[in-house]
């Protein structure tokens, strides 16, 4: 399994987050589970959709370039259109809400594990 690491200036804000590489893990998402353990990363997505899940995330919005285009509190039940450019959308649990602005860039790590309990 991937996971991946997020930082801004060098300083971590998300880790562990599942990496959804897969058509299917883009589409499932954080759907049919009961916590958004510490979230999920979307690469080459911009539009999101919180049917069956079961909680509020925290999404963020990113560019090619992983610099920041938008974030909100997304609700279950509900779809979200990103905004022009964007590429990719983190979603993390809402209680891990950093302070970050819309321009920030974001590096990711991403690496794989081995049997690990989102």
């Amino acid at each position: 399994m991937k996971v991946c690491d997020f930082y801004i200036n060098g300083k971590s804000i998300a880790k562990g987050v599942k990496y959804c590489e897969s058509f299917i893990s883009k589409v499932l998402g954080l759907m049919f589970v009961s916590s958004p353990g510490r979230g999920a990363f979307l690469p080459g997505v911009n539009d999101i959709h919180m049917n069956f899940v079961r909680f509020n995330l925290y999404v963020i919005w990113l560019d090619k370039d992983m610099r920041v285009l938008q974030q909100t509190i997304a609700k279950p039940w509900r779809l979200y259109y990103g905004p022009s450019g964007g590429s990719n959308v983190l979603e993390l649990p809402v209680g891990n809400r950093i302070r970050i602005s819309k321009g920030d860039k974001l590096r990711i790590r991403i690496y794989e594990i081995k049997n690990r309990k989102s």
